[in-house]
């Protein structure tokens, strides 16, 4: 529904609602850029990525959220796969094919490295495309995976709100492009479900972490903009809150050895 850690550039500029109806309230961040989930997962995908390796971009959009000049400057080879056609657009793939996560076009241990970033949330049925995953990963290949998390408020709200409010209110309040809000499932976004997922997958090493976000998506009122500030310290403080935060990070991988019947 939301996915972002921030107000697209759209609203930012103009300083309004997308309707114009509703003047920004437009705070500073009270997060650094270097602190922010986005920047924490892209520090972890860099920690996995290694020179001349083969990636695999699963639900590569337009690429608007990773250009992987850190992994082109390694050499590594750029594969983009998504259902919609704006992976056409996408600027910073090797290669680009059209097609379903859960069928994927490749060979068994094609791929170094998976990245998967604002996906997962959009699947109806994750678990297969995480089996895909497991089959077209080398041995040892690591998979990466950024999600926004179902027990976060922001979560919560687009798990239980109609597809036509995220189009409304991404559109007319944020200054999304329509074309840019997908339905969204939330069938694997916990901690326990997402681990639970990909270990039936075959994935092994499964690291997952919880980072909360500036709450930038409340910026439109005051007062729900506090709130928000205040949640956050409140779960960054305790870490017996961390099941909370807005977006889970996990990082997993598939065995050195064969895996009967997975790979």
């Amino acid at each position: 529904m939301w996915a972002t850690d921030a107000f697209s550039k759209q609203a930012r500029d103009k300083g309004y609602s997308g309707s114009r109806a509703l003047r920004m309230y437009r705070p500073q961040s009270s997060q650094s850029a270097s602190r922010s989930p986005g920047a924490v997962f892209e520090k972890r995908l860099r920690q996995i990525v290694r020179p001349g390796n083969r990636v695999l971009d699963a639900g590569c959009g337009r690429g608007k959220f990773c250009s992987f000049a850190f992994a082109k400057a390694l050499g590594c080879t750029i594969s983009g796969v998504d259902t919609s056609d704006e992976l056409h657009d996408n600027p910073h793939l090797d290669t680009r094919i059209r097609a379903d996560l859960s069928k994927l076009p490749f060979a068994s241990q094609s791929f170094d490295v998976i990245n998967c970033r604002l996906v997962v949330e959009h699947l109806l049925d994750p678990e297969p495309a995480f089996q895909e995953f497991h089959r077209v990963l080398k041995r040892g290949g690591k998979a990466a995976i950024f999600t926004p998390n179902l027990f976060h408020y922001f979560g919560a709200a687009a798990k239980v709100t109609p597809d036509w409010f995220h189009r409304w209110f991404n559109s007319q309040i944020r200054g999304f492009e329509i074309s840019d809000v997908f339905p969204t499932y939330y069938r694997a976004n916990t901690r326990y479900s997402l681990n639970e997922q990909l270990e039936r997958a075959g994935f092994t090493q499964v690291e997952i972490a919880l980072v909360e976000g500036a709450p930038d998506v409340l910026a439109f009122d005051f007062i729900l903009h506090s709130l928000g500030k205040a949640y956050k310290k409140l779960v960054d403080r305790f870490d017996f809150l961390s099941a909370f935060r807005l977006n889970i990070i996990a990082t997993c991988q598939k065995s050195q050895a064969q895996d009967q019947g997975l790979d």
